[in-house]
């Protein structure tokens, strides 16, 4: 294998981007695969799944590493909104085509950021682009957001971790750099306090000055409800301009796997032929990042279930034999590869949802009761204060995160649970959990967060989804339908994307409450942008169930 470092890609605007290339020690043409990635490409092969990159120059590929736009070795500014990455990722797959050492066949590989660079790339459409692997990564909403248009405290967070990581690349001036340093890390200290200051563009973590990045951040706060900003960032990406074979991989635990799982059926709806039929999606029990490890925290899911166990390397390179060189027509039998929570085991499935999932309904009643049939008419109160908001993630006295007992915040008085019977069998989900929410309120705007969970009969709750509706956006984004306070409206919304396995003795449970914080930024209550807004109001909601306001969860029972 051979290497040459600091290959330097061309954009449009003469912008040099440094990339490594990997390959093979007979001189030729090949198949390039291309990663593009903030986090150095000197350290790429940290990521374990990516650490197989040998095998892939051995099978006969280039492996192109490359930094993105302003950071490490490539030149220009970076744009921590990704806007940079749509025109960066078509001139990259396109240069890199044009090189002797390329016949003409280029994919991409890489997950997170560098999962969403490359459907930026192919978005825009570069003729020699054939297929990618975006794993773990969000495309339908802009970096640091969800697709209700929410502001995530991570995004502040994810900037301050690069500009000390990369200071040198970020703050290249080095009086400045020696005088805003130790501000910095100063501030990475408050991140969480800072996270509650109103108005969000007043965050003193943002107003540093002479910090790009962080202006980026500003932009983002104080453009989330414009169609302009979305615009400017190409965001959210529009699948019918993708011509490409897609592979979406996610893990449960991934904090990106509801909108991965999105990707795909993204794609699946593209009006390009290519791109519909093309996508596959791979969901095993992992978390964020290229470990891919088969234990989370105590649980422990099986050796024989780690990304290394399963070969999701050797997965790859399969998918890029089929469709850079036409070799393979073993890939994945069935489009869809999931594992089931629960019962610890793979399902295959013909697209996502499975087809076969029925979706079974369980009805609020009185008493906090999940029940099989509507019951009769009432109705149970819900207040939500925004200055002091139910959690988006907790600790549990055992110190676990992804896998804590959210029965320790049950008892906040702005939340209210619901439960069913024990059940007699095993109940095992595939598919989407939706949740059809009947309520008022007296303010006119607020959010509405449902989490489903797995209810043991200790009572330890583990979460299975969670999701939300912000009111205003609740009929389409960018459109601002305020609520008439008392009058009721039907919410329908997602919660999120899940296979599990709820054992027999167990129960299904749900938290309703008006908050997810800091996974998204709070509702203020009021008819000001959530983000920009100072002043606030407490919701009094009341949430019905029986008679023709049957609220009601949906599972998808196979």
């Amino acid at each position: 294998m051979k290497k040459i470092e600091n290959f330097y890609c061309v954009m449009r605007d003469q912008v040099r981007l440094a990339t490594d290339l990997y390959l093979p020690d007979e001189e030729g043409a090949y198949p390039v695969i291309l990663m593009r990635t903030p986090y150095d490409k000197r350290g790429f092969m940290q990521e374990t799944l990516y650490s197989h990159y040998p095998e892939f120059v051995e099978a006969g590929y280039v492996v192109a590493i490359q930094d993105c736009r302003g950071t490490c070795a490539s030149e220009g500014k970076m744009n921590l909104n990704g806007g940079n990455e749509q025109e960066d990722g078509h001139d990259a797959v396109e240069y890199l085509a044009a090189q002797p050492f390329c016949d003409g066949n280029v994919g991409m590989f890489g997950l997170s950021y560098f999962g969403f660079t490359q459907i930026a790339a192919a978005a825009g459409a570069p003729a020699h682009l054939k297929a990618i692997c975006p794993f773990m990564c969000c495309s339908l909403s802009s970096f640091g957001t969800s697709s209700m248009q929410t502001v995530a405290a991570f995004h502040l967070n994810w900037a301050y971790t690069q500009l000390l990581q990369h200071a040198d690349t970020y703050l290249p001036d080095e009086e400045f750099r020696g005088r805003i340093l130790p501000i910095l890390k100063e501030n990475l200290e408050k991140l969480g306090e800072y996270a509650k200051i109103l108005p969000m563009n007043q965050n003193p973590a943002a107003l540093l000055e002479g910090v790009p990045m962080l202006r980026d951040y500003l932009d983002l706060v104080e453009g989330v409800e414009k169609k302009e900003f979305w615009d400017s960032i190409h965001s959210p990406v529009c699948y019918d301009n993708i011509h490409a074979a897609m592979l979406c991989g996610t893990g449960w635990m991934d904090g990106a796997c509801n909108s991965t799982i999105d990707n795909y059926m993204a794609a699946r709806r593209s009006a390009d032929p290519c791109t519909r039929e093309n996508a596959y999606l791979l969901i095993g029990p992992w978390t964020h990042g290229g470990g891919l490890p088969s234990q989370v925290e105590d649980v422990d899911f099986g050796a024989d279930n780690s990304g290394e166990a399963q070969n999701v390397a050797g997965v790859m390179l399969h998918w890029f034999n089929r469709y850079l060189k036409q070799q393979d027509d073993t890939f994945l039998p069935d489009r869809v590869r999931y594992f089931m929570q629960g019962s610890n085991d793979w399902h295959t499935a013909g697209d996502w949802p499975p087809p076969q999932a029925k979706a079974v309904k369980f009805y609020l009643a009185d008493g906090g009761k999940l029940e099989s049939a509507p019951s009769s008419a009432g109705e149970v109160p819900l207040t939500y204060d925004p200055m002091d908001p139910a959690p988006s993630m907790i600790v549990d006295k055992q110190k676990r995160m992804a896998m804590a007992d959210w029965s320790e915040i049950s008892g906040r008085d702005d939340i209210v649970e619901f439960q069913s019977d024990m059940l007699t069998e095993d109940l095992a989900l595939a598919g989407i959990v939706r949740m059809h929410l009947y309520a008022d309120t007296d303010v006119p705007d607020t959010d509405f967060v449902c989490r489903l969970t797995d209810v043991s009969p200790e009572g330890c709750q583990r979460q299975i989804a969670a999701g939300f509706v912000r009111a205003r956006h609740r009929n389409g984004l960018f459109t601002n339908d305020f609520l008439t306070p008392g009058e009721t409206v039907l919410y329908q919304f997602a919660v999120g994307h899940t296979a599990y396995c709820i054992p027999a003795g167990h129960r299904i449970g749900i938290q309703l409450t008006g908050s997810m914080f800091p996974g998204i930024n709070r509702n203020l209550n009021t008819a000001e942008p959530p983000a920009l807004g100072s002043d606030y109001a407490v919701a009094h909601d009341r949430i019905f169930f029986g008679g023709d306001k049957a609220s009601c969860l949906e599972l998808p029972v196979l």
